[in-house]
């Protein structure tokens, strides 16, 4: 019997979802010096004892954009928008697209303009970031650069090895994966998907096909995705915020995956292929067998955002379960009332470094911007009315709220005489 949730509790989970992407605009850096180069950043966490930060990266600014983007699209409020189009000024900042250097064109560095490294998984992020953008403002600058990413991912791939790992700029390179830590690098195809249906441009499908298929090839036999296919090929893995929890082989298992079940889903909608749709509904009852735990702190978000997506595609129910979890491993975990607007609405539980962040203190402590858009995107697909955007197969959906504007931002006014 299919679980229907109440309008109260739609509602109650829209408000909590909206008080996450408050969180992105409230802790938005604001400018103080205007020589500052880090106004307009989203965070990548906030140490609440000692009022401390640690400015985003390019994945951090891609994920702040999901959820502003399914904000924005819910509730046309203009809060949202304006605080995601001041964010993406700053990848457009690490994304220089100078045609003079052909090799790296379209690709999007990690911290820093001036940086000598991209690495892709983390910009895919920030380049689906700029497409759901691009759907809520019809800003062709936006598709484009998140195309120019895309693009640059087709013209290095290779049929041996598949994707790209990262670039460096001074000389341009491109770089393949050099350890076999190579199931969640797969999660780039998620920006080619995206720009598919944006574009339809068929160069992007043999590329997401093959993601799948090197996803499925790190399968077991009971559902679970371990981080690697050959886990044999390394030592155990140290626990941190995708893998390393449990015991012998469960070390290697993917708790925290970035998304993959995003492109398992593509290729099963791009081929009709059963045994890409087959393995997500193993790998959803493996989940919800043996998930979650109370670390990493993020990995109920994705996990729950994995169960529902396959559930809808799948035409299962598997709400029940992510209801179940969702008072003790996401509601508990989001700072609320405390007064200080650089943590309130925030999820907190910081795991990328053990059990805290580089403040010290513990993980708890901190509010972090990659539990935060997982546990929005949960929030956003129980209240009926978001859908995880990047993160998601469905993007943002159908029904996209375009913002209405009285010219292109990105040309020029005429000059009169």
């Amino acid at each position: 019997m299919a679980t229907k949730l109440s309008a109260k509790d739609q509602k109650r989970f829209l408000n909590h979802a909206l008080k996450a992407a408050d969180w992105f605009v409230n802790s938005q850096i604001k400018p103080v010096k205007g020589w500052d180069a880090n106004n307009g950043r989203f965070l990548y966490y906030y140490f609440m004892p000692k009022k401390l930060c640690v400015p985003g990266i390019n994945w951090s600014h891609g994920r702040a954009l999901f959820t502003l983007t399914d904000a924005y699209n819910i509730t046309k409020d203009s809060r949202y928008l304006q605080s995601a189009e001041t964010g993406a000024r700053y990848i457009r900042a690490l994304q220089p697209l100078d045609p003079t250097y052909s090799v790296t064109y379209g690709a999007i560095t990690e911290r820093i303009p001036q940086e000598n490294m991209s690495g892709f998984l983390d910009a895919a992020q920030a380049a689906s970031g700029m497409l759901m953008l691009h759907r809520v403002t019809g800003n062709a600058d936006y598709l484009r650069r998140g195309k120019a990413f895309c693009d640059m991912i087709v013209r290095h791939w290779r049929e041996d090895i598949g994707m790209p790992s990262y670039a460096t700029y001074y000389p341009e390179q491109i770089h393949y994966a050099s350890e076999p830590i190579d199931v969640i690098h797969q999660a780039i195809a998620i920006a080619l998907w995206h720009t598919f249906n944006i574009t339809g441009e068929g160069a992007y499908v043999k590329i997401i096909v093959d993601a799948a298929n090197r996803i499925l090839s790190a399968q077991r036999n009971d559902g679970g995705i371990n981080a690697i296919p050959d886990i044999r090929a390394i030592e155990a893995l140290p626990f941190n915020h995708h893998w390393g929890l449990g015991e012998g082989d469960d070390r290697y298992l993917l708790r925290n995956d970035d998304g993959i079940v995003t492109v398992v889903l593509a290729a099963y909608k791009l081929t009709g292929g059963r045994k890409y749709l087959d393995s997500m509904v193993a790998y959803a009852e493996w989940t919800m067998a043996n998930e979650p735990h109370e670390r990493p702190y993020n990995a109920f978000g994705i996990q729950a955002n994995n169960v529902l997506d396959i559930a809808k595609v799948a035409g299962k129910d598997y709400t029940s379960w992510v209801l179940d979890h969702i008072e003790k491993r996401c509601l508990a975990i989001q700072m609320l009332d405390s007064g200080d607007p650089m943590a309130d609405g925030g999820f907190r539980g910081e795991d990328e470094e053990g059990n805290a962040g580089i403040f010290g203190g513990k993980s708890l402590d901190y509010v972090v911007t990659r539990t935060t858009c997982y546990m929005a995107g949960t929030l956003f697909r129980l209240s009926g009315q978001g859908t995880g955007t990047g993160f998601s197969v469905f993007g943002l959906g159908e029904g996209i709220t375009r913002a209405v504007r009285k010219s292109d931002d990105n040309v020029a006014p005429t000059r009169k005489g």
